[in-house]
């Protein structure tokens, strides 16, 4: 059984998550590693002020950090969040707690 604190955490990561332009900014940092807000904005075609709300909400959340190089933000997987995979179909495993969550390759990406 899930405490109800991890039951908690994994809500608040999960609903950062359930929203389709943060499925987007997940599914491009899983594929491609560290971004900027600006090169993810180009990607997935939307406005860096949006793109950088919705990276904002998934770092409260714990499933993004950031990192500074001088004006430029990176972001990428809080530590221990995501692991790559080997398998042709799928980049890799979230992890949150005792749950995963796998992100499969996307037709056409």
């Amino acid at each position: 059984m899930t405490d109800y604190q991890n039951a908690r955490s994994l809500a608040e990561q999960l609903t950062a998550l359930s929203e389709a332009t943060r499925i987007q900014l997940v599914h491009e940092i899983a594929q491609s590693g560290p971004c900027t807000v600006g090169v993810l904005a180009r990607r997935i075609g939307a406005a860096y002020v949006n793109v950088s709300h919705h990276l904002g909400r998934l770092r409260a959340a714990g499933v993004l950090t950031n990192s500074r190089d001088g004006r430029r933000v990176a972001y990428s997987f809080a530590e221990g969040v995501f692991v790559p995979s080997r398998k042709d179909d799928e980049l890799g495993t979230l992890h949150f707690g005792g749950w995963r969550i796998s992100i499969g390759r996307m037709t056409g990406s």
